[in-house]
């Protein structure tokens, strides 16, 4: 499943994002993509917000992991200061998937880590507030929920 989403506002990609973690449920991986400024952080913001996490969310590009405790944890990393594919071991990367969600900024430094079923979340900055936001849904855990994501992405 691939859709398309327009966002206008930071405020309004944190309110898609806010739609969209409403969504997520134990052990769904996002896999964000996009250039430095594309509103990664802002869209996880929205994320923790729907999922029901109250704490701020703040980029995790010093610390590689911020977790924020939950209904259901939220994982998010961010991979852009990782050089090597060994450093995720060192992390224990792989010991978080299937359990919380995972949301992962500069996922595209190491694509052949993400799980099957992650969904590829690909922030295209238009200029400085419009946003586009291409999801592909990969998985079978996401046709049950596609009703639900083709009612965001109008």
């Amino acid at each position: 499943m691939k859709y398309e989403r327009k966002t206008q506002s930071e405020e309004e990609t944190v309110a898609f994002g806010s739609a969209f973690g409403k969504l997520l449920e134990e052990g769904d991986v996002v896999a964000l993509q996009g250039d430095l400024g594309a509103g990664k952080t802002h869209f996880v913001q929205g994320i923790a917000q729907g999922m029901g996490i109250c704490a701020p969310v703040v980029s995790p590009t010093f610390t590689i992991l911020n977790y924020y405790d939950g209904p259901v944890p939220l994982q998010h990393f961010d991979f852009y200061r990782l050089e090597r594919e060994e450093e995720l071991e060192a992390l224990g990367f792989a010991d978080y998937l299937g359990s919380g969600v995972t949301v992962i900024e500069w996922s595209e430094k190491f694509p052949e880590r993400l799980p099957a079923g992650a969904v590829i979340v690909t922030i295209e900055k238009l200029d400085d507030l419009t946003r586009i936001f291409k999801l592909h849904f990969q998985g079978n855990s996401w046709q049950k929920r596609e009703k639900e994501v083709s009612a965001l992405c109008f």
